[in-house]
């Protein structure tokens, strides 16, 4: 057993820009999937939860960046577990450019749901061992955002299949492509971003209407909300600084 996955990987194209640096929503990509690769290493990821009836879902993320990962060049992710508090868990992420500089920094909370009800679970009550370890790359945490009061619409979105993850609902990485989207379209300058944070708050599936709204803000940068307009509820929270 090993408390600690690394992957190393070359940036390719297809997840870069113009500006041959990788894409927001690419990054969040890596992150998941190093996520699970490790939890489904040491016996406590996808297949391990199906036999109990069970899935992980991510409720939340902070990244906090200094520089994006760059086109054909070597992106060194290493994860590790920070254990669980009852129904959350807390993961890590340390990202590394070619040269070994730290360049990517994340942290992130996951819940446990029954498939048939929906509900979390107590994640202690299922006596696995999710190789906890003490480091911790913002020193706390993670505390999931609220969102903020929404006051102007910056774009509907109706989701299609292409959207879908295997569980059936948006893939995380979605939403923050199309926030990230949104937000350029309304005149961020992507190149001096060094700060996200996203909370998932309910799912959204084939066939709903997302409408990415403009939020009021007490601080520095901007603030969306997405909002689920077929079932009139909030599906994701997003600060970008």
């Amino acid at each position: 057993m090993n408390d600690t996955l690394v992957i190393n990987s070359t940036v390719p194209a297809y997840e870069t820009g113009p500006d041959n640096k990788m894409h927001y929503h690419w990054l969040m990509c890596h992150l998941q999937e190093a996520a699970t690769a490790h939890a489904d290493r040491e016996g406590f990821g996808t297949t391990n939860l199906n036999e109990k009836g069970c899935f992980w879902i991510l409720t939340s993320m902070r990244i906090e960046i200094d520089e994006l990962p760059v086109r054909e060049k070597s992106f060194t992710l290493t994860t590790w577990s920070k254990g669980a508090k009852r129904l959350r868990a807390f993961r890590d992420f340390s990202g590394c450019d070619e040269n070994g500089k730290e360049i990517i920094r994340a942290s992130s909370e996951w819940m446990i749901l029954d498939s048939e009800t929906g509900k979390p679970v107590n994640i202690g009550s299922f006596g696995i061992d999710l190789l906890p370890k003490e480091d911790s790359v913002f020193g706390n945490d993670l505390k999931r955002i609220r969102p903020s009061t929404p006051v102007k619409e910056l774009h509907s979105h109706k989701v299609q299949y292409s959207s879908l993850d295997a569980s059936g609902h948006v893939n995380n990485t979605e939403y923050l492509r199309w926030g990230m989207d949104a937000l350029r379209a309304n005149g961020l300058e992507e190149q001096k971003i060094s700060s996200i944070r996203i909370a998932y708050l309910s799912e959204v599936f084939e066939g709903n209407t997302l409408k990415i709204m403009d939020c009021e803000s007490e601080q520095t940068g901007s603030e969306l909300v997405g909002l689920n307009e077929t079932e009139n509820k909030a599906a994701f929270a997003l600060q970008v600084k």
